[in-house]
């Protein structure tokens, strides 16, 4: 990425912060930027990894990683590994927009995002509202990598 999208993403991210109610202080600033970088959930841990080079502690980037959930811009997941997962919000006038299928794969844990090409999961209505949907299976980067299971 160039210095002048750099600089265009850093003002986008800052008005977005801004327009939630919250400053736009460098932390947060920085840790927007890193989750748009990422195209899968984050850990509290990767995310620390990732922003290590600007000197955030680990509390300055949790407290950020609340600000922002809390304001919208973040969604906060649990994948049924008990380790809180952070992403993107996506903003729709839709209630359940948001909420989109994610595939574990039990051999190697990566988590990947399902588009609605990828599966369609449809509920009656009287069941209630899907807040996550968590599919657990076997990526193709291991099935390609071992036998298929049995």
């Amino acid at each position: 990425m160039t210095a002048m999208n750099n600089n265009a993403r850093r003002d986008e991210n800052r008005n977005q912060l801004r327009s939630k109610g919250l400053r736009a202080t460098p932390a947060r600033v920085a840790i927007l930027s890193a989750i748009m970088d990422v195209t899968v959930p984050i850990t509290h841990q990767e995310l620390t990894t990732k922003l290590d080079s600007l000197g955030l502690d680990k509390s300055t980037i949790f407290r950020g990683l609340q600000d922002l959930t809390e304001a919208g811009l973040l969604r906060r997941l649990e994948l049924g590994d008990h380790v809180w997962r952070y992403e993107v919000a996506k903003h729709s006038d839709q209630v359940d927009s948001q909420a989109h299928p994610h595939l574990l794969c039990i051999d190697c844990g990566n988590i990947r995002c399902l588009s609605d090409e990828e599966v369609q999961v449809q509920l009656s209505p009287e069941l209630g509202q899907v807040v996550d949907v968590l599919i657990k299976g076997h990526c193709q980067t291991c099935i390609n990598g071992q036998e298929t299971p049995t």
